[in-house]
């Protein structure tokens, strides 16, 4: 007699006679099923958001009411929203969070302090990422070691820029190059490695090439993003090549091309005020786009044409000026889509230009 909840007509086992069929689609069938979790596992989407240049207007040019001690803290809460409304895992930031100018007083630790309490307040607005631990990796703009003064043609250091920096922002990966600790660093999440490139300490306009090589060779990763303030070409902004990794165009075009020899398809930055998509190329470096986003809250900038820069073929690919807003990188399996958001004068944030790409495996 068979036992409640059992199927009658199931056999005792024996062997493999007379079920080879049905063994063998069982088989199958979890063959499959495994392959498909595993799959989905892999494929879970990744989302990361790019913002930066959230400092507030010179005093003397204008005063904006969202400018509050050196940042426009609305546009910066703004962004700090979106992260978690997009459902970011990641958040990079590309550098000039306040503006220290003659304003914060005339002693030399006046413009330190001003510093370190436009830091401590960026902080305390992003204080909802930390809490749903949501990974935040900013790198350092010119203003965070430089003052101005009105009428002054030369920005002065800020003392003691550095400490402040890594105090406020200890945690911070400790992976970079010496002398560059908690300045450039690198990421490495699922199958995305992130670099925070620093363009201002021991060398003015470039980056710590032989670092940047051994981060390379050490992560591989399907996608990589390298990201710091200033532009490797020039978006056509305020800033010149000699306000730019444009500076030192051999140094430059050594990052380029061994991110473009690693995979990377896309650099990210801020420095100029607008958002700008430029395809970058030359033949015998695989196509790369640079991202030029600096509009988290900072004053716009108006666009000017490229200037020409060797035998690089620039291309304009998209640009928006008058705009504040954010870039959202979104991985799935091998496909990675990087949208920039801007803001609409009802406050919505919608996709104003989208990039996609397939990335092939990393080669060992």
């Amino acid at each position: 007699m068979s036992k409640p909840g059992i199927t009658s007509g199931l056999k005792p086992w024996t062997g493999y006679a007379g079920i080879g069929n049905t063994l063998t689609q069982k088989i199958r069938l979890f063959a499959f099923l495994l392959i498909s979790l595993c799959v989905s596992a892999h494929a879970e989407t990744l989302r990361i958001v790019v913002a930066g240049d959230g400092r507030a207007d010179y005093p003397w040019i204008q005063k904006r009411p969202e400018d509050v001690g050196g940042l426009n803290r609305r546009i910066v809460r703004e962004i700090c929203q979106a992260v978690i409304k997009e459902k970011a895992k990641v958040m990079l930031w590309t550098g000039d969070i306040v503006n220290v100018n003659e304003t914060a007083g005339p002693r030399p630790e006046d413009k330190t302090n001003y510093l370190n309490s436009g830091l401590q307040t960026w902080r305390k607005i992003m204080d909802p990422l930390y809490q749903k631990h949501i990974t935040v990796l900013p790198v350092r703009g010119n203003h965070e070691v430089e003052w101005h003064k009105k009428k002054g043609k030369t920005p002065s250091d800020i003392p003691n820029a550095t400490a402040v920096w890594r105090q406020v922002f200890g945690d911070l990966p400790d992976n970079g190059p010496v002398g560059e600790k908690k300045l450039s660093f690198c990421y490495a999440t699922d199958s995305v490695l992130c670099i925070g490139l620093d363009q201002y300490g021991k060398r003015q306009h470039s980056v710590d090439q032989p670092w940047l090589e051994r981060v390379l060779a050490q992560n591989k990763k399907r996608f990589v993003f390298a990201y710091g303030h200033e532009p490797a070409f020039v978006p056509g902004g305020s800033h010149t090549r000699n306000e730019s990794l444009a500076a030192y165009p051999h140094s430059r075009d050594q990052m380029w091309e061994s991110l473009a020899g690693a995979g990377a398809r896309v650099y990210l930055c801020g420095h100029d005020h607008f958002y700008d998509h430029m395809k970058v190329q030359r033949n015998a470096t695989p196509e790369m786009h640079q991202f030029t986003a600096g509009t988290a809250g900072a004053p716009f900038y108006s666009h000017k044409p490229y200037p020409e820069d060797e035998d690089w073929r620039l291309k304009q690919i998209k640009h928006a000026d008058f705009v504040y807003g954010y870039i959202l990188i979104t991985i799935e399996g091998n496909a990675a889509t990087i949208a920039f958001k801007g803001r609409n004068p009802n406050g919505e944030y919608v996709v104003k230009d989208s990039f996609h790409y397939t990335a092939s495996s990393p080669t060992n």
